[in-house]
C-alpha cells in the first residue's frame, strides 16, 4: 500500500514506472485501508497478555514467529472481506477516520 511514505516514493514508484503499472491514490497515513495494521494491533495484543516482558532480539524473534503462526485462516479471510466496507467508510469520511 503506497500512502505516501518516504520508501514508497524512490525504489516502489521507479518499479511502477519501469513496469507501467498503475495503482489508486490512497490516501496519506491511511491504517483503515492498510489490513496489516488489524494484525499487527492483534499480535501487539497477544504479546501483551501471553508474553509478559521479552528481553532480548530472538526470544522476541520466536514470539512474533509463534503468535504470526497462530493467527486463524478466519480472520485473514475477514480481513480481506472487509475491504470494501473499509474502502466505502473512507470514502464516505472523505478520507478522514472511520470506525477501522
Amino acid at each position: 500500500m503506497e500512502d505516501g511514505a518516504r520508501g514508497h516514493k524512490g525504489f516502489a514508484k521507479h518499479y511502477r514506472q519501469l513496469n507501467e503499472m498503475e495503482h489508486p491514490p490512497w490516501p496519506a497515513q491511511s491504517p483503515d485501508l492498510n489490513l496489516i495494521e488489524a494484525l499487527w494491533l492483534d499480535i501487539e495484543l497477544e504479546l501483551g497478555e501471553g508474553w509478559g516482558q521479552i528481553g532480548d532480539i530472538p526470544a522476541l524473534e520466536a514470539a512474533l514467529q509463534t503468535v504470526w503462526q497462530g493467527i486463524p485462516g478466519d480472520r485473514l479471510e475477514g480481513l480481506i472481506h472487509s475491504m470494501p466496507q473499509r474502502l466505502q467508510a473512507v470514502i464516505d469520511a472523505e478520507g478522514g477516520p472511520t470506525a477501522y
